[in-house]
């Protein structure tokens, strides 16, 4: 009887969460969030082509990198390069290991 209470709590947590985020969701859609982003991104792109074609009739010397933005986002902290390096031993020891057992099923077979 408590595994039954136990697996309905947590399979309604999961359904409020879900339901929660439902909402967020539909909150972004409906006040036109991501419309909006896009809408910027382009403004900032017709700005760049404004100020590219004066830079062009003015002669000066045009360089496609002074035009674009790069748009490089580090979401990296201290729990993701963590992460990396726990994943990097991982790969680093498995590696080696591999390459131990196949020098030692190498000389068997020799």
């Amino acid at each position: 009887m408590d595994d039954k209470k136990k697996s309905s709590k947590v399979f309604g947590r999961v359904l409020i969460f879900l339901f929660i985020m439902f909402l967020c969701l539909y909150a972004i859609s409906s006040t036109g969030y991501l419309q909006r982003l896009n809408q910027n991104k382009a403004l900032f792109t017709e700005e760049q082509i404004k100020k590219f074609e004066e830079d062009v009739e003015s002669g000066n010397y045009v360089d496609i990198n002074d035009y674009i933005v790069p748009e490089i986002v580090d979401y990296s902290n201290g729990s993701s390069r963590l992460g990396e390096k726990i994943s990097n031993a991982i790969d680093y020891t498995s590696h080696k290991s591999l390459e131990l057992f196949n020098s030692f099923f190498a000389f068997l077979f020799k």
